[in-house]
């Protein structure tokens, strides 16, 4: 089974090929063909959904979506009568009847077809059709994991593994094609607090769509070496009063309940969720460490086991108000509270030349609480010229947080009979704020526009953290002044930007420059031997950020595209933060307060080609970081390691990613990712880190299959290769997630889902350290989860027109003669990162 689960993962490049080698494939039969744009603007809309519907079956014959310039092309077309409907995220449906294909028509050209962008009141009936799942921009991919079955009553931590180009690790923490160092925005803004903790908490069902941002322009936020992951959160976008409820039970006492209701007129948009996740985690490892020293050889094994029981409440809710055609204001909050409590256990051995001299047993019990609070107010403002928009945003955000965690160590040593019990009781306050204040500018003129902008995110992050340690005369907890301290954090960066894109017939560039002021000030407090020490460090940063992006387009179904950014990953507060962890036994941890950030160039070349079944995008793309953070370990002795960060050299990526979305048939849908780059790490001889290099790649793979009307399945896997590290190499990850869901009746659906079907997802690294005369090499093996299943049941109802049927129902039989009438919904994407 092993085995036929890492080379499952082949199946994208067989599917690609073979895909491939079908649209090369002569074709008969009549065409359809067009272009889409936005009625108020007159721009191209870019990879909308455009379907034909044989008016004998209503079955979908074909279906594609659009390229850059708007431009459509349905080929192989039989003979019929057909519709053709055309959708795309935030307009309204627009259907085009009465196309007659027979052996005399052969070609029909439809033309330009104008969609109208969605506002109030929606005037007519809108045709409900499949979303693209997969959408490409000039500097974004937009993925709609709205239907994502497998992940259903999981967390958004479960749904970001299951999105191309991103993983997940045993910590929930994210990376993008193979780098951790990625920005990661809900709703287009920085959330203070834990990020892995916030998306644990946050169920999977209250995402819409994630953004995957790799080499971003100018109007976005130049932090993260790799780019920018923006989660964008549902909001309401049905007419009159809708609502919807579910339940999720599963294995590991895991639940998950949500309840939602809105309202939306001309006028008002209303809306409100709550959700609650409860639920354990539970994970295991080891580590097998065998040191060398002159005196003889040492092998340290450890066994540990953990629990978490975690709880967690999310409450979103918003109003928009249409004052008027040309201004909109909006209020939008999400709060989220959680609780956790937590088991953890192990057991090392130590032998010494052959002969156990040490046994080590260590209990950890803790419980911790969050409350993570998001506030935006919004305001956007069409002028008389069309496409010319202004919006700003007022946005706050607070976490505050606690942990209270009792730490028992037990340590029998052999070779000298002793016995020693250390015992803390560590109690940890943080309190975290956000504030982003933000305003863009959009001018069209003839072939291209001009954007510029202005933010200023304000960040502090206050962690005051009290130890008392057993005296074991007294039997009493006395307060350490060595091991607490009191630090705070603060980050102000300030930014402009300017933005200029220029069409010169198939020929598009798109340059910016970002200018961004950035302080980073730390203090930090502490009591040693009775004196009271205060620490400051501040750091100053002004830094230009380019971005350049040139698109040629190859016909109507193909594009390039070379892209060009610079990019900074600027240090955050548990880097810098001076004071010694000496949580764990064996090895210690300490942030460097003179860390600098990293500074990277970017480059990418880009295909794009769309096909009648198949989206293809493919990407050539190169990394170089100067001043690379890294985590450092150090050994202190044969027992004991301390890790740090430091500026060590630099490394480059070189790679390739391949995304491409195949659907050969309705009920068929087939999305395949691979990514594989060339890693080199410059080491670093005042470390004795040598410099290091390798080939790495990981692949996934979805298929969602329609079996009838009412019943889908979902099956998902993913393989992630051995890649190399400063200081060693992780090896392989691969699993499986499966899924299916079944309409029972209207509204109410049924599904059941399971992930890491077959237990498969362990995460494995070596590590390789000589220094002090010492030499380390440790593997270690760690579990995020065991295998979960869950059931669920979820209700909807609502949406619709509240004017007279039959009127729209004669509207949407004319719908392309009625453009300067239609109106509709804001769709509730918000920009990403601006």
């Amino acid at each position: 089974m092993t085995h036929l689960l890492k080379y499952i993962y082949v199946i994208p490049f067989l599917f690609f090929t073979l895909t491939t080698s079908a649209q090369q494939a002569p074709q008969t039969g009549g065409t359809v063909s067009g272009k889409l744009i936005d009625a108020e603007t007159n721009e191209p809309l870019s990879f909308a959904t455009v379907a034909l519907i044989n008016k004998v079956d209503n079955k979908a014959a074909a279906s594609m979506q659009t390229t850059i310039d708007g431009n459509f092309s349905l080929t192989n077309i039989a003979s019929g009568a057909y519709i053709l409907r055309a959708t795309y995220v935030s307009y309204l449906s627009l259907n085009k009847d009465n196309i007659l294909i027979d052996s005399t028509t052969g070609a029909v050209q439809l033309g330009t077809l104008k969609l109208t962008k969605a506002k109030g009141v929606l005037k007519e009936v809108t045709v409900s059709a499949t979303k693209s799942q997969i959408k490409l921009g000039i500097d974004k991919k937009t993925f709609d994991v709205s239907e994502s079955l497998v992940s259903q009553g999981g967390s958004a931590t479960d749904l970001l593994a299951n999105v191309p180009s991103i993983q997940v690790d045993v910590d929930g923490n994210v990376s993008l094609r193979g780098s951790s160092s990625v920005r990661v925005l809900i709703n287009g803004k920085a959330t203070p607090g834990n990020l892995a903790d916030i998306l644990q908490a946050l169920p999977a069902n209250a995402v819409e769509s994630v953004e995957v941002i790799t080499n971003p322009s100018s109007k976005y936020q130049a932090e993260g070496q790799s780019g920018i992951i923006n989660i964008v959160l549902k909001k309401n976008a049905q007419l009159g009063l809708s609502g919807n409820a579910s339940v999720s039970v599963g294995n590991l006492q895991t639940h998950n309940e949500s309840a939602g209701l809105a309202y939306k007129t001309e006028k008002v948009n209303i809306y409100g969720n709550y959700s609650y996740r409860g639920g354990k985690r539970i994970g295991n490892g080891f580590f097998n460490r065998t040191t060398t020293d002159p005196t003889g050889t040492q092998f340290t094994n450890q066994i540990a086991d953990q629990s978490f029981n975690f709880k967690g409440h999310n409450i979103r809710s918003g109003i928009d108000l249409f004052l008027n055609d040309n201004n909109t204001l909006s209020f939008s909050n999400n709060i989220n509270l959680r609780n956790v409590t937590r088991n953890q256990g192990g057991l090392t051995t130590t032998r010494r030349n052959g002969q156990v001299s040490q046994v080590q047993d260590q209990d950890n019990f803790g419980s911790g609480k969050g409350t993570n609070m998001n506030f935006n107010l919004d305001f956007e403002h069409k002028f008389k010229r069309k496409g010319e928009l202004l919006t700003t945003n007022i946005s706050y955000g607070d976490e505050t947080g606690s942990n209270l965690n009792t730490s028992n160590t037990s340590t029998i040593n052999y070779l000298i009979p002793s016995s020693v019990l250390i015992s803390n009781l560590n109690n940890n306050k943080g309190k975290e704020k956000a504030i982003n204040l933000q305003a863009d500018y959009t001018l069209p003129f003839e072939n291209g526009k001009f954007e510029a902008g202005y933010r200023s995110t304000l960040e502090s992050n206050r962690n005051d953290n009290r130890v008392d340690t057993l005296n074991q005369f007294t039997n009493a907890y006395n307060y350490s002044d060595i091991l607490s301290n009191n630090f705070l954090y603060k980050q102000d960066v300030h930014a402009v930007y300017a933005n200029y894109q220029r069409q010169f017939g198939n020929f598009g560039i798109q340059g910016g420059l970002r200018l961004e002021d950035a302080y980073i000030n730390t203090e930090s407090e502490s009591f040693n031997g009775g004196t009271y020490k205060l620490q400051k460090y501040n750091q100053h940063y002004l830094r230009l950020y380019p971005t350049l992006f040139l698109t040629q387009k190859l016909s109507e179904s193909q594009s390039l595209q070379l892209s060009y950014s610079r990019r900074v990953s600027r240090p955050r507060d548990r880097q810098v933060s001076p004071f010694l962890d000496v949580s764990n036994r064996q090895g210690y941890s300490q942030g460097n307060p003179n860390l600098r950030p990293e500074d990277t160039h970017s480059f990418e070349f880009s295909y794009i080609n769309y096909m009648n079944s198949l989206v293809l995008t493919s990407s050539l793309y190169y990394r170089q970081t100067n001043q690379n953070i890294q985590r450092i370990s150090t050994l202190l002795s044969p027992d004991l390691t301390l890790s740090t960060f430091d500026n060590i050299g630099s490394t480059s990526s070189t790679g390739y990613e391949l995304i491409a979305k195949y659907t050969p048939a309705t009920f068929l849908d087939l999305t395949a990712n691979v990514n594989a780059f060339y890693l080199k790490i410059n080491g670093d001889d005042a470390y004795n880190i040598p410099n290091s290099s390798g080939f790495s790649w990981n692949s996934n793979l979805t298929a969602a299959v329609k079996a009838s009307k009412k019943l889908s399945f979902q099956l998902r896997g993913d393989y992630r290769s051995e890649q190399v590290n400063t200081q060693g190499r992780t090896r392989p990850v691969y699993g499986m997630d499966a899924a299916l869901k079944y309409d029972i009746i209207k509204g109410l659906t049924f599904g059941v889902n399971s992930r890491d079907v077959f237990n498969s997802r362990k995460f494995i690294s070596e590590t390789h350290i000589n220094n002090n005369g010492i030499t380390l090499d440790q593997t270690s093996q760690n579990r995020r989860n065991v295998r979960t299943v869950m059931f669920s049941l979820s209700f909807r109802f609502g949406g619709g027109s509240n004017g007279d049927s039959k009127r729209n129902k004669n509207r949407e039989n004319n719908s392309d003669n009625d453009d300067e009438d239609q109106d509709s919904m804001d769709s509730g994407a918000t920009p990403a990162g601006k």
